[in-house]
């Protein structure tokens, strides 16, 4: 049986808004962390507070409220990209908010993380920024960009994988050094 399955319990409800209020500091900022320089991330994190409080029955007392609310988050943040999609606008793949909702560890305010992530991408070669273009551009596939290249697509997958770590790394390094 869930916590809020009372709605007219008082201290229940109490509880929901208490863990909502207080976790909305890192849900934007989880959210900031899937559109980076998005000007959707506002509408993205009221369409998830409405959500989550459409969904306040669901939550279980005992578990991760941040868990469950990221979720819901990355939620969202699919069906933002479904409507810019339509809107024609470019959006990142859900590859790569997938990737970079996987990592908790951007829970800062979203002028830093923007930087960070403008900055570290300026320092990639041209070789490498191609390489992320081509591979989270709608539409292209590693294959084809083998191809293109002249190179193997499991050298490029590697490639990939060493081009997201370094970005990690800088970006971590970024936002530690003006804490």
């Amino acid at each position: 049986m869930s916590m809020f399955s009372n709605r007219k319990n008082p201290e229940n409800l109490q509880v929901f808004i208490k863990l909502l209020t207080e976790h909305q500091g890192n849900l934007r900022a989880f959210i900031v962390s899937l559109m980076p320089g998005s000007p959707d991330v506002l509408d993205v994190l009221q369409e998830t507070n409405v959500v989550l409080w459409n969904k306040r029955d669901q939550f279980e007392h005992g578990t991760n409220f941040l868990a469950w609310s990221f979720q819901i988050a990355r939620y969202e943040v699919h069906r933002q990209r479904d409507r810019a999609r339509r809107d024609q606008r470019i959006m990142f793949s859900e590859e790569l908010v997938d990737l970079l909702s996987n990592d908790g560890s951007y829970e800062t305010n979203e002028e830093k993380i923007h930087a960070a992530l403008d900055t570290c991408l300026g320092k990639l070669n041209e070789g490498q920024r191609e390489l992320i273009e081509e591979r989270y551009t709608p539409g292209h596939s590693l294959e084809d960009y083998a191809s293109r290249s002249g190179r193997t697509a499991g050298s490029l997958r590697i490639a990939l994988l060493r081009i997201r770590e370094s970005l990690k790394r800088c970006i971590d390094n970024t936002l530690s050094s003006k804490s």
